[in-house]
């Protein structure tokens, strides 16, 4: 079977803990919450959490992750910018709630490209 258009990796490469992911960007940037967990930094780290919006649009970011001593915020990983995801992301600036962290890999390390601030 070949890869899709966005060059995803096949499924036994996304899987972690029971859970098939995106991406392996996401499962991997996964990984380092749960490490980040263990060692005392995140009180929770939320899967797929479903966000509703606004009527009829509700929008699935990768992550909700609610830090020991910060306030709660959204991730998305990202390697490809589809047109679908510029409108989520702009319906967030205008009825989020949360911080939208964006966070693609350079390497092997995750970077913060940007925070959407609703």
């Amino acid at each position: 079977m070949g890869r899709s258009k966005y060059k995803v990796a096949p499924s036994d490469q996304r899987r972690a803990d029971g859970r098939t992911f995106g991406s392996k960007a996401e499962k991997d940037y996964y990984l380092e919450l749960k490490a980040g967990r263990e060692a005392g930094i995140y009180h929770e780290v939320v899967c797929q959490p479903k966000v509703h919006l606004v009527e009829g649009y509700n929008v699935v970011w990768d992550f909700l992750v609610v830090p020991v001593v910060a306030a709660p915020f959204y991730v998305d990983v990202k390697g490809v910018e589809t047109a679908m995801f510029k409108r989520h992301k702009k319906m967030w600036l205008a009825h989020g709630w949360l911080d939208l962290h964006i966070v693609k890999r350079s390497g092997r390390k995750f970077t913060t490209t940007e925070v959407v601030s609703p």
